[in-house]
Parts: structure tokens; C-alpha cells; sequence
């Protein structure tokens, strides 16, 4: 058959695949539709559109397809699985959880009463936009004062804010009598809290509500249970000050909350649950998993000896690089190069790059090449870059060709060793590593203990709409014209998943192969996909096609010269 027929044949056969007579929309997943059950309750399609839509818009798409909630739903069980634990063992009874738990429910609600206080919302006049834009013209230079008046406001309004809320603070302060003892803060030993004895029942925080009192005794245990790194901000005097300013802040607003009703407002309610339940779901966490790896000095010092590559300096060479555009011209400068070395006539070397090689700068010499695949100065090219450690230093290495199509040989002029740092010097990294690479094998291990403690079963076939054949054609038609054509690629594998008739799954496989071929440019992949297609369907009405665009892949031709579409 001559390329005109079969052109005329493909460009048939392929119209066929485009042309349909409807397109039916799909029904979605009834949000009843119970798409796992464990010991004592379900998670529902609608539990996974709820998650769904409480992921950011810029993430949500990662999860809207069929494999993407089936992560989704995976995620969900194992956050069960977790929360049955946690309520199993009462982690939310115990009191240094009511303490971890208080300063985030009560910035809670804070954040709601805030609302609340601003929800008539904070004017800005035109004089006082007029007086910032005076005070700050050098940073409107090219606008006139219409041009900036949006930008300024939306610059002022949260310093108004600010402000409206600092003096409700101090509003409150009155009302509750508070006050800081700043010095007496300044007096408390945090690092060494039993020398505070004689000042442990002071009150740092004096109030007429003893809600809101804090004690030398209670500032000392409260920052006892914060995260290392909020710790460390508060070694200093300033730091400390903000933070209990901070502190107080929030009791005050939260005492007045309670006291207008608002524990009583839904909102307020399910986001203090959902606080509730993520510090359960960390406290599990960190009980199952990671209190119990080993990371005592013993079980460091064993993985820091086996992982002794992680805590060493990185090794790296530096090279004089000959490169030229011919192998004969290479080759040929070799031989020179090699005599020149065994003369130790390294001027007459510099002298040759200049006059003959193509890397010239710094005399051909390329520093700082670590085992990684890169060439600085060139880039990605993993053929040069183990030449470069396959070549030991006094030698000169073969002639070989360089991801820039020159012809290269080498010698190594430095070959800097890697140096392993003392254990002392590394112990708390090499710890902090081995809790992170033993905590994902551990996570495993509880997660599978837990389903099946709890009984999880999962139905992930529920969550997935099968259309038929002509609404995937459809969809995949529908990606490609918006040149989206991984999305394209997906429908033609659920065709081929779900349609296996020889006549459905063949038509999507071929056009699978030529979205690779010709829009992703992926030929490697494409060869893979008809060669494949050629074992499945040998006589089938797309063969010829097929074999005539394998052919015209390995012999690196373009195949739109010989096979066209018709839009129509």
C-alpha cells in the first residue's frame, strides 16, 4: 500500500474515532455512597467532597481525578484509623494536652471575636489617604493620588484595624484589671526552673479574673510545652515580653468571648473540634511512631557509622578539559597532550587549548565537579561528569562526546577526598535523621496494625464513574483541543482499562501512542506504546497506521508529514 492510501486510510479511521452522535454528561457518586467502613462508623462519598473542598482551589485538581481520591480517601482512613487510637487510649483526658490544646482554641477565638468587632467594617477618609499619600509620595512617583488611592487604603485599613483592636485590648485590660510584672518575668531561670523556689508563686499576670492569671509556676510549665523552635525566640528579653503580651491577649479576648456567648456559635465550635482532633491525631502520632524509635547515643552512633556518607564533607575534583569538534581532531590531540604531560610542559598545554580547544576560558579548567551528574559551565551530563570519577588523577582519560556534541578528553589536576565530620559534631543531625527515616517505615507498620485493629475496609471502585467509550473520546477530544494532552492520555487509558472489545481499547491505545509522538514529543515512549500496540492488535483496522508511524519514529521522521487530522 503506497503512503497516499495509507494516509487516506488513517486519516478515515481516525474521523471515525472523533465522530460521535451525543454527548451524554456523567452522573456523579451519590454523597451516601459508602466508600469505607471500619469498627464503628463509615466515611462517605460526601465526607470526601466535604475534604475535597476544604483543600486550597491551587491543590484541588492533584485530587478531583479518580486516582487522586483514591489517595484522598487512603489519607482520610488513616486519619481515622489514628483518631480511634487516640480516643482508645484518652490522649485528650490527659492535662498536658488541654494545655497544648488552650492557646490555639483560645486564638480561636480571638480570631471570631475579631470578626465580630470589625464586621461593620473600618473606614479610611479620603483626607487621611490624601495625608499618607503626601507623607509617602516617593513611592508613588509615576501615580497620581486617584491612581494610588486603592493601594493606600488597603495599606492603611489594617493599621486602623490594628489599632481598633489594641485599644479593645487595653479596654479589657481595664475591664479584668490586668497586669504584666515584667520585671519579675525578667527574674524567672527558664533553664533552670528549679533556682525559681523562691518566686514560683508570684504572679506574673495579675488579674481580677483568676482565669487569667498566670503565676511564675504556670509561665514556667506553659513554655515548658512548646515547640522547640518557639523556644528559641524567646531566649531573649524582647522576645519573652512579646509573646506573654501575646499570651494575654488572647485570654482577655477569650474571657470575653465566653462572656458574650460566643462557645456557643457553630463556627467557633467546629473549628475548636477540628483543633481538638488535629492535636489528638499529632499526639498519637507522636506516641505510636515517634517515641517509640530508639534514639538513644547507642542507635545515633550505629546509624551515623552506616550512614557516615550524610555527614561528610562532598568530594570534588577539578579538571583541564580539551575539547574540540571532531573525534579525528580530538584524538589527535591527545597524543600530543599525553607527550606534553610526560615533558611536564604544562605552558605548552595552555598553549594548545588556546590555539585549539573549545573550552579556553581558565585554561580548560573546570572546578568544583561533584559526583552528580553536573558539568559546571556545561550542565547535565552524566556520560562526562563519571568520566571525570572513572579517571584517576596522573591519567588522562579517552576521548568521549559531551551532551554539547564536542569531543572531550581530560586529566584530574585536584581530587579533593571527602572529609566525615566527628559524631559529636553531627549527633543532633544524625538524630534528627534517624527519626525521619525510621518514622516513615514505623508509620507504616501502625497504620497497618490499626486497619486492622479497627477492621478498615476501603471500596475504591465506588468513588470511580465509568462512562462509556464515546464520553471518554469525548473528554479526550475535549482535552486536546485545549492542548491539554496528559488529561487526554488519561481518558484513553480508561478506555483501555474499562473497554477491552478490540475495537474501543485499540483506537484509544493508537491515539495514546501518536498524543506521545507528536504533541509531548516523547518518541522513546511512543515506540513503547506501538510496538505494544502492534502485539495486541496485529490485524486490526489501525496495524498498518501503526506500523508505518513506528517506522517513521525509529528513522526520526515527523509523522504529520503523512498522517493528518480532520477537526470536522
Amino acid at each position: 500500500m503506497s503512503h497516499k492510501d495509507l494516509n487516506k486510510k488513517a486519516i478515515i479511521t481516525l474521523v471515525v474515532i472523533f465522530t460521535f452522535i451525543s454527548l451524554f454528561a456523567a452522573t456523579g457518586v451519590a454523597d451516601s455512597t459508602i466508600v469505607a467502613e471500619y469498627k464503628g462508623g463509615k466515611i462517605t462519598m460526601g465526607n470526601i467532597n466535604e475534604r475535597l473542598a476544604q483543600i486550597p482551589p491551587m491543590y484541588q485538581s492533584r485530587y478531583n481525578s479518580p486516582d487522586g481520591k483514591k489517595e484522598l480517601l487512603g489519607m482520610i482512613c488513616t486519619e481515622e484509623v489514628f483518631y480511634l487510637e487516640a480516643m482508645t487510649q484518652r490522649v485528650m483526658e490527659q492535662q498536658d494536652f488541654n494545655d497544648r490544646a488552650a492557646d490555639q482554641i483560645k486564638s480561636a477565638y480571638f480570631s471570631e471575636y475579631k470578626k465580630e468587632l470589625l464586621k461593620d467594617g473600618i473606614t479610611v477618609s479620603t483626607e487621611e489617604k490624601r495625608a499618607y499619600f503626601k507623607d509617602n509620595h516617593d513611592n508613588f512617583k509615576d501615580r497620581t493620588f486617584e491612581e494610588a488611592e486603592k493601594m493606600i487604603e488597603s495599606r492603611i485599613k489594617p493599621e486602623k484595624e490594628n489599632a481598633y483592636i489594641e485599644t479593645k485590648k487595653m479596654d479589657l485590660f481595664k475591664k479584668y484589671n490586668v497586669e504584666v510584672n515584667y520585671d519579675l518575668l525578667a527574674q524567672i531561670n527558664f533553664s533552670a526552673p528549679d533556682s525559681n523556689q523562691t518566686i514560683i508563686d508570684k504572679k506574673v499576670v495579675s488579674s481580677s479574673n483568676p482565669e487569667i492569671v498566670r503565676t511564675v509556676k504556670e509561665i514556667v510549665a506553659h513554655l515548658e510545652i512548646l515547640p522547640e523552635r518557639t523556644q528559641a525566640s524567646l531566649r531573649s528579653e524582647a522576645g519573652l515580653n512579646r509573646y506573654i503580651d501575646e499570651l494575654v491577649k488572647y485570654d482577655v479576648f477569650y474571657r470575653e468571648a465566653i462572656s458574650k456567648g460566643f462557645d456557643e456559635n457553630l463556627n467557633v465550635q467546629n473549628i475548636v473540634n477540628q483543633i481538638e482532633r488535629s492535636m489528638a491525631l499529632r499526639t498519637i502520632y507522636n506516641k505510636l511512631v515517634v517515641e517509640a524509635i530508639d534514639t538513644g547515643d547507642e542507635k545515633v552512633k550505629e546509624y551515623y557509622n552506616a550512614n557516615i556518607d550524610q555527614f561528610s564533607s562532598l568530594a570534588h575534583r577539578k579538571i583541564q578539559t580539551f575539547g574540540f569538534d571532531t573525534r579525528k581532531t580530538a584524538v589527535k590531540m591527545r597524543k600530543k597532550v599525553k607527550k606534553l604531560i610526560k615533558k611536564q610542559k604544562d605552558e605548552e598545554i595552555n598553549i594548545l587549548i588556546k590555539e585549539n580547544s573549545v573550552y579556553k576560558a581558565n585554561d580548560g579548567t573546570i572546578d568544583h565537579i561533584y559526583n552528580n551528574g553536573i558539568i559546571p559551565g556545561i550542565g547535565k551530563d552524566e556520560i562526562y561528569c563519571d568520566m571525570v570519577w572513572s579517571t584517576e588523577p596522573g591519567e588522562l582519560s579517552k576521548v568521549i562526546q559531551n551532551s554539547k556534541g564536542k569531543f572531550v578528553f581530560l586529566r584530574i589536576t585536584e581530587d579533593v577526598k571527602a572529609i566525615a565530620k566527628s559524631f559529636d559534631e553531627v549527633k543532633d543531625k544524625a538524630k534528627k535523621t534517624l527519626i525521619t527515616t525510621l518514622s516513615k517505615e514505623k508509620f507504616e507498620n501502625v497504620k497497618k496494625e490499626l486497619e486492622t485493629k479497627y477492621v478498615l475496609k476501603t471500596y475504591p471502585d465506588r468513588m470511580i464513574i465509568k462512562l462509556s467509550a464515546e464520553e471518554y473520546f469525548n473528554k479526550a477530544e475535549a482535552a486536546q483541543k485545549r492542548k491539554r494532552f496528559n488529561d487526554a492520555i488519561f481518558y484513553y487509558d480508561e478506555v483501555i482499562k474499562y473497554h477491552k472489545n478490540n475495537k474501543d481499547d485499540c483506537k484509544a491505545m493508537f491515539m495514546k501512542g501518536f498524543l506521545y509522538a507528536e504533541e509531548l514529543k516523547n518518541k522513546a515512549q511512543a515506540i513503547e506504546i506501538f510496538e505494544r500496540f502492534l502485539e495486541l492488535y496485529p490485524e486490526g483496522d489501525l496495524s498498518e497506521s501503526a506500523e508505518y508511524m513506528l517506522s517513521s519514529l525509529k528513522e526520526n521522521k515527523d509523522m504529520m508529514e503523512s498522517i493528518e487530522f480532520d477537526d470536522k
